[in-house]
């Protein structure tokens, strides 16, 4: 194994673990995002049957969405869930890395409750921002990897170009004509597109980085590529006027 595919390596773990919710959520981003969206739908509750403000987590953080439910069968909702965290001196056989990850997804959907019940399909967009910003150092030269040792350091970026992406969920929560408290949850996938990743490698023999920082990129892009459709899942309590 080379040193490249440590990196790579680390840098799925960050992602597929991210998603999985393996960071803290933002306690303080949620209760402010459900002001800001509330102070922003104002000329939409009068048109609107019910009014609705759903606090919620997931595995892209912790953020809100408003509701404006028109009947029992078809809602709008305007949300915003991201989170930003920092990971610090990660150790592995080879090296330490830092990572800067950080997620912003507002969102735009339709909702539609084909028996005017809890269940509701849902179709909208993402305006994804994410990205993981990761720096290797301490390279140890090894059996399994001979080239660490010429290796100052890495800096890596790797981001989701497709900054609108469509995403399809299903779920249940309390009906849309109902007021007074109820439930969400929201399970399904967003495209996400190609992924776009960066490397800036700094050897002590510049020769030794000839052709590292290009097989770095490609390594990482072919690795993330696996996830250019990522999970949906959300959860929260909301509250209808």
């Amino acid at each position: 194994m080379t040193k490249r595919a440590t990196a790579m390596e680390f840098v799925v773990f960050l992602y597929a673990h991210f998603l999985q919710g393996y960071l803290a959520m933002r306690a303080h981003s949620l209760v402010a995002a459900a002001f800001s969206l509330a102070a922003l739908s104002v000329s939409t509750v009068a048109q609107s049957a019910t009014f609705g403000i759903t606090p919620q987590v997931g595995l892209a953080g912790a953020g809100a969405t408003v509701q404006w439910g028109f009947n029992e069968y078809l809602g709008l909702s305007a949300g915003y869930t991201g989170i930003d965290e920092r990971i610090s001196d990660v150790k592995t056989d080879e090296a330490t890395y830092d990572a800067d990850i950080s997620i912003s997804n507002p969102q735009l959907f339709v909702n539609w409750a084909p028996f005017g019940g809890h269940f509701r399909v849902s179709f909208g967009v993402i305006a994804q921002d994410s990205s993981i910003d990761l720096v290797g150092r301490d390279f140890k030269q090894t059996p399994t990897n001979p080239n660490a040792g010429v290796v100052n350091n890495a800096r890596i970026n790797a981001s989701f170009a497709q900054s609108i992406a469509p995403a399809i969920t299903v779920g249940w929560e309390t009906p849309m004509d109902q007021v007074g408290f109820g439930y969400h949850l929201s399970i399904g996938a967003m495209y996400a597109g190609d992924p776009e990743v960066n490397a800036n490698i700094t050897c002590n023999v510049v020769a030794s980085c000839l052709g590292l920082q290009r097989d770095e990129e490609r390594d990482i892009e072919d690795e993330l590529s696996k996830y250019k459709v990522l999970p949906i899942l959300q959860a929260g309590v909301l509250y209808r006027l």
